[in-house]
């Protein structure tokens, strides 16, 4: 018992000491001047141009499969799934 006590009191205290190191960098004040200020207020992805190259992806899997070279197919067509989903994420997100 008494070491299990000694092992629970050592974890705690390297845990408070990890949030206590941890919380000056978490509560440090941001700048709000500046070029950085503006810079992050803009979108950073081009939603239409990764809206493009997603179509492009459509259409090299219909003219994949129309080859006959369905493995390519389906690794395109499983890009094309991956960016979709980005997409959704972004315009979720609003950036």
């Amino acid at each position: 018992m008494r070491h299990r006590l000694a092992a629970i009191t050592l974890t705690a205290a390297l845990t408070g000491g990890a949030l206590l190191a941890a919380a000056p960098a978490q509560a440090a004040p941001t700048r709000q001047a500046g070029p950085t200020a503006t810079a992050a207020a803009t979108p950073r992805h081009d939603i239409p141009a990764l809206l493009h190259h997603l179509e492009y992806l459509y259409d090299k899997v219909v003219r994949l499969e129309q080859l006959g070279m369905h493995a390519d197919a389906e690794r395109t067509r499983s890009e094309a799934r991956l960016l979709k989903a980005l997409i959704d994420n972004l315009i979720k997100s609003g950036g």
